[in-house]
């Protein structure tokens, strides 16, 4: 009974059993081909991570060829920095240096010029003074000479005046010469008036 019970499981699970071990072996030739690629992916990322290490190495080397390029380029700036910082606050203070020499030489300049504007303000003052008072005086003298040029005026008036009438009274004498003479009156008594009249005109005449 049991033989029978075992034969007819037998007969019933074999053929899946058998199904079963076909595609176990089927897995596992599946598994073997996996297996085979995931052993070439793990030799491509052993390579890889090499050229990786290898690219990591070299950016290591470049960066510290360029840290060291960085650190030189900076310190060769710091030395121009302070070369030119040197320079500029050595010319900055020769500039200041300059700029007060030149202040001061203004200063002095414009203390000059003040000095002289002030000389020549008090020179003009003194000039225009003394030019009202010759200008006062000339005008003075001036009146002063046309008042006594017009009383000489005057006075040569009145003397030709005087020396008219006295001119005509000479013409009149000479006329009363002339008319004695005509009439051939007495000659001393002619000589003595033409004297006379000689000396007068000779007065006049002086």
């Amino acid at each position: 009974m049991i033989e029978r019970i075992a034969e007819a499981v037998k007969r019933a699970l074999l053929p899946e059993l058998e199904r079963l071990s076909g595609r176990l072996d089927r897995l596992e030739g599946q598994l073997g081909a996996l297996s085979q690629r995931v052993s070439d992916l793990n030799d491509h990322i052993v390579r890889l991570d090499q050229r990786i290490d290898q690219t990591n190495a070299r950016i290591d080397e470049v960066r510290t060829d360029l840290i060291r390029r960085i650190d030189q380029t900076n310190a060769r700036v710091d030395e121009i920095h302070r070369d030119l910082t040197s320079r500029m606050d050595k010319v900055h203070s020769d500039l200041i240096g300059r700029i007060d020499q030149i202040n001061a030489r203004v200063d002095q300049m414009n203390a000059r010029i003040d000095a002289v504007h002030q000389d020549t303000v008090t020179r003009m003052d003194a000039l225009r003074a003394e030019l009202v008072s010759l200008i006062t005086e000339t005008r003075a003298e001036l009146t002063h000479r046309q008042e006594t040029l017009n009383a000489r005026l005057d006075h040569l008036e009145a003397r030709m005046d005087q020396s008219n009438m006295r001119m005509d009274a000479v013409m009149l004498d000479l006329n009363k010469i002339h008319n004695a003479l005509v009439r051939l009156e007495d000659y001393d008594q002619l000589r003595e008036r033409v004297g006379e009249l000689e000396k007068k005109v000779a007065a006049l005449r002086s």
